[in-house]
């Protein structure tokens, strides 16, 4: 029930991100076919602009950590900000701006996954969406725009570099300006979902109930 109760864009990146774990821990899949490599459109493995961002590693605490951020505040931002079909197709867009900014982030510090950075974008557009919503993390009260400094130290107390978090942030940052600042600031909306993604979506909403019965984002001051 929890799994079914998950949304769309959640429950695929959850479901991939583990498989791939699964994958690779029982020798089904080479985690090297998984990691980015520059060459990848010569060599033709485009499969790897994606799995560079679902592969967490093996099993292991840092791994149940990101999946946990990954569930917790991805599923708060599509139940929330990116609710419904056309939500869930900016959700999907979303995260196509962020995978292009990593993709070439990584393309000049040569990194090879960068699942973390991802979640944490999420995690930092979730945070602007309500940034003075109260959070209560292990009887600490802080508001939502401090999450993702918070999990930022703690994943440092568990003996992870914060490398991939800042730039998870800094990139979510990107976002939350060119998405939410601007058009209100600047009277400027260069983030448009494009409309063929909107359709998939709500072609998929349609067909779920026919067979069944046969963004705003906010500036800190």
């Amino acid at each position: 029930d929890w799994y079914k109760g998950l949304p769309i864009v959640t429950k695929a990146y959850f479901t991939a991100s583990v498989l791939s774990t699964i994958g690779v821990s029982l020798g089904i899949l080479d985690f090297s076919l998984l990691a980015f490599d520059p060459l990848l459109v010569s060599k033709f493995q485009i499969w790897r602009l994606i799995t560079s961002v679902i592969f967490f590693g093996g099993f292991s605490l840092g791994f149940v950590f990101q999946i946990v951020l990954l569930v917790r505040y991805f599923n708060l931002l599509e139940s929330g900000r990116f609710q419904g079909p056309r939500g869930a197709a900016d959700m999907v867009y979303m995260l196509i701006f962020g995978m292009v900014f990593l993709t070439a982030i990584a393309y000049f510090l040569g990194l090879s996954f960068y699942g973390p950075a991802l979640v944490f974008m999420g995690m930092y557009v979730w945070s602007r969406t309500d940034p003075y919503q109260p959070v209560v993390f292990y009887g600490f009260s802080f508001m939502a725009w401090h999450m993702p400094f918070v999990f930022c130290i703690v994943s440092m107390l568990f003996g992870s570099s914060p490398f991939l978090d800042i730039i998870g942030i800094l990139v979510g940052h990107a976002y939350h300006f060119i998405k939410d600042i601007a058009p209100q600031v600047y009277g400027v909306d260069v983030l448009k979902t494009p409309e063929f993604i909107y359709q998939l979506f709500e072609d998929r909403s349609v067909n779920r109930t026919s067979n069944r019965w046969s963004g705003q984002g906010y500036r800190l001051d």
